[in-house]
């Protein structure tokens, strides 16, 4: 009995998606997610994941990654506060922070 190859599916082009619905999908993302992962598929992701308007909240509190430290998370928040460019308004954080990134965060 002779197999039939299955039908080739058509292949898609991920970075081809829409500003806006990046954004739309980017925005119920939280910030390890946009800077571990979604920023980093391709320059097109890159461009929505840098938009400030996602930085706005940024939530940061039980925060437990496999091999990532307290400097690790100290260096995504300067990131997150960077990306917000001035806009954020909320932050959640806990036991990684100190008096110094708290300052850069309220200076910025």
């Amino acid at each position: 009995m002779d197999v039939l190859p299955l039908p080739k599916r058509p292949t898609r082009d991920w970075s081809e998606l829409p500003f806006d619905t990046l954004y739309s999908i980017f925005a119920n993302l939280g910030v390890v997610d946009l800077l571990m992962g979604a920023g980093l598929v391709c320059h097109s992701w890159l461009k929505v994941a840098k938009e400030p308007d996602l930085w706005r909240i940024v939530h940061m509190q039980h925060h437990e990654i496999v091999g990532m430290d307290t400097n690790d998370l100290r260096a995504m928040l300067n990131v997150d506060i960077d990306r917000s460019d001035g806009r954020m308004e909320v932050f959640v954080g806990e036991y990684f922070l100190t008096d110094k990134l708290l300052k850069y965060t309220a200076d910025r």
